[in-house]
């Protein structure tokens, strides 16, 4: 890849690949980036040798911002989630949110044919993300060989506890990590501790490699040279924990869990009304509380109440902070709660259930529903990318098949008809092996599937 470094930025990361991902042309990319400024990474390649959630998160926000991204996959099953579930006509909710806009390449890496084309790959990509198990892609590819065969290229590698220490040989999932980093402790209560609805440190992890990765495209514009990323979920979820870490080091003890409560303010959290259905409120400085007594509550006597006269105290005081919050409310009608507070100007929201999440009118008005296409050609709604931009780019993409451009990619090579015959035909079954159709001696009922999935016919290398 080539890219002017002599004049600083000049609106668009040039780099190599086939055809012109901006516009959808050449290369295989079947439309699915826009041509104009909104491509930010538009020239952008990038290599994902990825798989579950942290590394796809990274790379499907950089094709959101235009990169054109080519997605590794092991033959047979490729990525596992996309056998997470299919709630999505057939499809897993995962693979869905996490790989729309992407290039499906199904490689096998544990034979040199396979490895060969993934050299090939990184000597003119711009950027390498990889969430292999620790160690793996070291053994097919070591990063000083990628840093010599392509000087220019970003390498990023997501770890559970990076490249050294004790643990970096250990396999990491998202709750694991989060136990080793304490945010499960954190969360709940202190009778019972609970991991929060979403893979925490998998997000965390793909949202803090983005952000490096994009600071190394924009760092490469000037000095020309690519670099190492090491982003360990660990290292991450100790830097959400500091709050919690700093209190525990410094005063003695961290804030026990609180639940819907927060650990270090009060009033925070839900309040019921007469109705008996939940307003969360948020008091987060003096002037709200004030407001709260005076305006919300009708109980301005509370701001005479030594026990009230700070956030602190409150929370050193909390059962007694939130019976007198309770108590008013309970009194009165969610849109009388919803009214006073909107009029008092404390901040207030709803306890939404995920149903209603689907009909949010903020998310209605501000069109954060768009389309992706399925292999099959069906369109689903998916959430759109929170990247907000002017001009804003279309929402939704294509979701792969698994080795869907398999071939296609092989091609912008620039190998040869012979040796894409030779790359694509599928290696000969071992001596005694059934051929892929026959059934094992004693199958009572030949040709029924057993798995409820067929076998990829994707071309393996």
């Amino acid at each position: 890849m080539t890219t002017d470094t002599s004049g600083g930025m000049d609106g668009n990361l040039s780099g190599g690949g086939s055809g012109d991902p901006g516009t959808g042309t050449g290369g295989g990319m079947d439309g699915v980036m826009n041509g104009d400024g909104s491509a930010d990474l538009r020239g952008v390649r990038v290599i994902a040798v990825e798989q579950a959630v942290a590394a796809p998160l990274c790379t499907r926000h950089l094709a959101d911002l235009g990169a054109e991204v080519i997605k590794i996959e092991r033959p047979g099953g490729g990525d596992f989630a996309r056998g997470y579930d299919e709630a999505v006509h057939g499809l897993a909710s995962h693979f869905v949110w996490l790989n729309r806009g992407k290039r499906s390449v199904v490689l096998d890496l544990k034979a040199e044919p396979g490895r060969e084309a993934l050299r090939r790959l990184l000597r003119d990509a711009d950027v390498l993300v990889c969430n292999l198990a620790p160690g793996a892609l070291e053994r097919i590819v070591p990063d000083g060989e990628l840093a010599r065969l392509n000087p220019r290229l970003v390498r990023c590698y997501l770890s559970g506890y990076g490249p050294s220490g004790p643990y970096a040989t250990r396999k990491a999932y998202d709750a694991l990590v989060q136990g080793e980093a304490g945010t499960i402790m954190a969360t709940g209560t202190p009778e019972t501790p609970a991991k929060p609805g979403v893979s925490l440190a998998d997000l965390a992890g793909g949202t803090y490699a983005l952000t490096a990765v994009t600071a190394a495209l924009y760092a490469r514009e000037r000095t020309g040279l690519g670099r190492r990323i090491d982003v360990a979920l660990f290292d991450v979820l100790l830097e959400w924990m500091s709050p919690l870490l700093l209190a525990e080091l410094h005063a003695g003890s961290a804030p026990p869990p609180a639940g819907l409560r927060h650990a270090s303010i009060a009033p925070y959290g839900p309040y019921t009304t007469a109705e008996g259905q939940d307003v969360l409120i948020a008091v987060q400085n003096e002037g709200q509380w004030r407001r709260l007594c005076r305006m919300v509550l009708d109980e301005p006597g509370l701001l005479e109440d030594p026990a009230f006269a700070s956030n602190t105290t409150r929370v050193r005081h909390r059962e007694r902070t939130e019976r007198a919050v309770q108590a008013r409310l309970s009194r009165l009608s969610t849109a009388e709660v919803t009214g006073r507070l909107e009029r008092a100007d404390v901040p207030y929201a709803r306890l939404n259930q995920i149903g209603e999440v689907l009909e949010h009118p903020q998310a209605a008005a501000t069109g954060r529903w768009s389309e992706a296409t399925l292999p099959d050609g069906q369109a689903v709604r998916v959430v759109t990318s929170p990247l907000h931009r002017e001009p804003e780019p279309p929402g939704g993409r294509r979701v792969p098949a698994l080795g869907e451009h398999t071939a296609e990619v092989l091609r912008e090579l620039g190998l040869s008809q012979a040796e894409m015959d030779t790359l694509l035909t599928p290696p000969a079954p071992p001596s005694g092996a059934l051929p892929p159709d026959a059934s094992p001696p004693g199958t009572p009922t030949p040709g029924t599937p057993t798995s409820g999935t067929s076998a990829s016919t994707a071309p393996v290398l």
